[in-house]
């Protein structure tokens, strides 16, 4: 039996630290803090933050408005999260180089 279902979720928000995450990808890796995960990330979002000249690296905490893709074919259950809004992004700290040395 081919039993064959495509659902998009209710859009929800949650925050995500960046593991990979590059400007012109649209596939990129996360973490909410328990779990490591791909979200896909929409072209009109990557326009965005191109136009914004916003920059999401590794160590980047930032809040996102998303939804979830769920399909079945076969038996085979994914799930895929497709970011439709960056919400706000807490830069990663970062270290200063002090100007002396220690001996």
């Amino acid at each position: 039996m081919d039993d064959v279902m495509d659902e998009r979720l209710p859009e929800q928000e949650m925050w995500v630290k960046a593991i990979t995450a590059r400007q012109n990808e649209a596939r990129w890796k996360v973490t909410d803090g328990s779990s490591t995960f791909e979200v896909h990330i929409e072209k009109d979002v990557l326009d965005r933050l191109k136009q914004e000249n916003l920059k999401i690296t590794r160590g980047n905490i930032f809040r996102i408005r998303y939804y979830i893709r769920q399909s079945v074919k076969n038996y085979a259950l994914s799930s895929q999260y497709v970011v439709t809004e960056i919400l706000e992004v807490k830069k990663r700290m970062t270290q200063i180089e002090m100007p002396w040395t220690i001996q």
